[in-house]
């Protein structure tokens, strides 16, 4: 998923679990599949994508989308303070976004799943190996 279209997919996201706390992966996957199909399928600058690859990065984002801080820092295996030092957050801060008393920005949390490699990109088109 290139990157105008994750920010079009991070954007329906949150719109809509705003509008529905039971807005499902299989509605954002549809959602995300029709837009990439009305404004991406006939353009040759974004080849069609793969179905398979198409709904394993939405699949992802929904996961990485969906991470607490908590599990965020779990899944790095490192301790608290030493997430906090290693990313340059204050101890503080990320101790308010694990415990829930201050929320964490979207694109803080979809930054550190970049960096710890959990939101990766499948870039694959169509007949591509």
């Amino acid at each position: 998923m290139k990157n105008k279209q994750r920010k079009f997919a991070v954007k329906l996201y949150l719109r809509r679990i705003e509008e529905d706390p039971n807005y499902s992966e299989n509605q954002f996957a549809a959602e995300v599949q029709q837009y990439m199909n009305e404004n991406f399928s006939s353009n040759h600058l974004y080849n069609a994508y793969d179905p398979f690859s198409l709904w394993a990065d939405i699949a992802n984002l929904w996961k990485a989308l969906n991470m607490t801080p908590a599990e965020i820092v779990q899944y790095s295996g490192l301790k608290m303070s030493e997430f906090a030092a290693r990313y340059v957050i204050p101890y503080r801060t990320l101790q308010a976004w694990c415990d829930g008393t201050n929320p964490c920005p979207v694109y803080i949390r979809i930054m550190l799943c970049e960096l710890l490699g959990i939101l990766r990109q499948t870039e694959r088109k169509q007949g591509e190996k």
